[in-house]
């Protein structure tokens, strides 16, 4: 076959949604990569960072091979549907979402581009995907939660803050996940014997009035939901929390977490899976589709301590704790 012939045939075979990529602008045009964040854009985007960065390993690099466009709603839930909309307007070839709010703001406003969730939790439960192995729609990405992540978070808390009566779970009402979180830590609570107290905070500036009332009621310490409220103010969440004299345990492992004063954390290595969550991206823009993409699973738990934290909140963190921790802030 002549060479002309064989690249003809080539461009023949093309997956629509790349063809349509390269009609934006021209033969050579790159792909437009929507992003929707609930978060803040400033001092919160870290995860997307590590995204794009992901998106880089596998050669979308913004501006030179791909073009990628940010729409951050400052934590503000009524505004992902018109955030959305803007970026439906522009014919994204994909959109990553990153959080069930605003994969569903999302899927609403572009029901026929692929939409891809980073760190999704309870995705089943919450209406994102029909099965882990066949997610159906348009909908497919990275799951963040595992089970019984939650009772172990209690539990080493446990181990740790001795004489509890009561813990205490600070979390975000505005997310569906925040009530599923809340159901098995109140199972593993009862299992433990002892009782939750609940407090509310759908902004970082509510998060003030929430420990204090936590304190109030008598909790040993705090347990924070993994939600975009908490996980990015964590300066603020540590520092308000020694201040009530309360030890916080977060259910997402994320470095910046326990650096910022967060005396434990246990769970996935979040910006290990915001990074992966790029490769749904590449598997897309090569001719895949989300309804047929599984859901993957984050491959390895982290633990960490923060022994500053304990110290200045007068606790002695257990050797067999220290000995169990992949991460030890001294």
């Amino acid at each position: 076959m002549r060479r002309r012939d064989f690249l003809i045939g080539a461009a023949a075979t093309v997956s629509p949604r790349w063809a349509f990529a390269q009609s934006r602008s021209g033969a050579a045009a790159s792909p437009l990569i929507g992003i929707l964040a609930l978060n803040a854009k400033v001092g919160n985007d870290a995860r997307i960072q590590d995204f794009v960065g992901g998106l880089a390993q596998f050669g979308y690099v913004d501006g030179k091979t791909a073009t990628i466009v940010r729409r951050y709603a400052e934590f503000e839930i009524p505004r992902l549907p018109s955030l959305a909309a803007e970026l439906a307007a522009l014919r994204p070839d994909v959109i990553m979402a990153d959080t069930a709010s605003a994969i569903k703001a999302a899927r609403d406003a572009a029901p026929t581009v692929p939409i891809i969730g980073a760190s999704m939790s309870y995705p089943i439960e919450q209406g994102l995907i029909a099965s882990f192995a066949h997610p159906g729609g348009n909908t497919t990405g990275m799951a963040s939660q595992l089970d019984g992540m939650s009772g172990k978070a209690l539990e080493l808390a446990l181990e740790v803050v001795k004489d509890v009566k009561t813990a205490g779970f600070l979390m975000n009402t505005a997310s569906t996940m925040g009530s599923l979180e809340r159901r098995d830590l109140e199972a593993a609570a009862k299992r433990s014997g002892i009782r939750l107290q609940v407090a509310e905070a759908r902004r970082p500036d509510e998060i003030d009035g929430a420990i204090a009332a936590l304190a109030t009621a008598g909790a040993s310490f705090v347990i924070l939901q993994a939600n975009t409220v908490f996980t990015g103010a964590p300066d603020r969440v540590a520092r308000l929390a020694i201040a009530a004299n309360l030890p916080t345990v977060t259910i997402s492992q994320t470095v910046n977490m326990v650096q910022a004063g967060i005396m434990l954390s246990y769970g996935v290595d979040i910006p290990e899976v915001y990074r992966r969550t790029a490769s749904f991206v590449d598997r897309i823009l090569k001719g895949a589709k989300a309804s047929e993409l599984p859901i993957e699973f984050p491959t390895r738990l982290l633990f960490a301590v923060n022994l500053r934290t304990a110290k200045a909140l007068g606790i002695t963190v257990p050797q067999s704790i220290l000995l169990r921790a992949d991460e030890v802030i001294e």
